[in-house]
């Protein structure tokens, strides 16, 4: 039988998790959720990348979180054996795969099968991309690639210079170079989109939360145990900010109203990505429409 999927999408801190929690118990039969996070694969950023608690995880199993070290790369390749092998295991027992994150490529990537061109590595183009700015890169991205200047994660450096590193070697628009082998699955997208204030009030609130629950000493942690590189490197939201207060670049406030403001930016290209989505069931509250999501939902499971 074709394995069913359920996908629950949408921006950050819109209530995705809470959400696939609460339908993982409420599916017969059972669920399991699969994280399709970029950040959360890495051992180490658990708070400022809202992971779940240990609680949820008991009570859930999840995959694809802290499965790599700080120091390794993960790839878009990665994910997709992974998350495949992940799917396939959870259906073979019965349960329910829920796929759920906001990192669009990890999620398009796994849903429509993107395979990507792959180029041989030039350590001079990377090295020159790398020297400069995330605005100087997503300058030239604009020019080369329109497209995917709108798709990418503007506050992702890494994939910024991935993405024109494939470009400028072969002379193509990230588009061109993609190929789609579209996996055999029933999938279910469900999309939570929120009204963008309520949207940005909520990252506001969550943004103190994480802070109270010791973001800061979290961060102090990493850096003395030797990953300040490989975080920045990286650039999950909020860390490089932080770690920036920590040098004295900069103070906790000044810290803070940067991550607010990235991570603004960041849930308003999440919600364009939503809108694009092709074949996407759209509930516009988290709270209020769970029985409705549920009715539709045991149509689905029962065709």
């Amino acid at each position: 039988m074709i394995p069913k999927v359920l996908a629950v999408m949408g921006p950050t801190a819109c209530g995705k998790s809470s959400l696939a929690m609460w339908l993982a118990t409420q599916i017969e039969g059972g669920s399991e959720i699969i994280s399709a996070d970029s950040a959360q694969v890495y051992i180490g950023p658990d708070i400022g990348t809202a992971k779940p608690s240990a609680e949820d995880m008991a009570l859930v199993p999840h995959h694809l979180i802290d499965i790599c070290h700080l120091n390794k790369q993960f790839s878009l390749a990665n994910f997709q054996e992974l998350a495949t092998a992940a799917v396939h295991d959870i259906a073979s027992r019965g349960r329910l795969p829920i796929i759920v994150g906001g990192t669009g490529l990890y999620l398009r990537g796994f849903l429509e099968g993107y395979a990507l061109t792959e180029s041989a590595p030039d350590p001079k183009l990377r090295e020159y991309l790398n020297s400069l700015s995330s605005d100087e890169l997503l300058k030239i991205l604009q020019e080369k690639d329109p497209q995917t200047y709108t798709q990418v994660d503007h506050c992702n450096k890494r994939r910024i210079v991935r993405a024109l590193e494939i470009i400028l070697q072969t002379g193509q628009q990230l588009s061109q170079t993609v190929r789609r082998i579209k996996p055999n699955l029933n999938v279910f997208k469900l999309g939570i989109n929120l009204d963008r204030q309520e949207l940005y009030q909520r990252i506001d609130k969550r943004l103190q939360a994480m802070l109270s629950k010791g973001w800061l000493e979290e961060v102090k942690r990493l850096k003395s145990n030797g990953w300040e590189a490989d975080l920045r490197r990286l650039r999950i939201l909020g860390y490089t900010e932080l770690l920036d207060h920590l040098r004295g670049d900069c103070t906790l406030e000044e810290a803070v109203e940067r991550i607010r403001l990235a991570t603004h930016r960041y849930a308003k290209r999440q919600q364009t990505w939503l809108r694009r989505e092709p074949d996407l069931h759209e509930f516009n509250t988290e709270s209020d429409c769970r029985e409705r999501i549920m009715e539709r939902l045991d149509e689905w499971l029962a065709s």
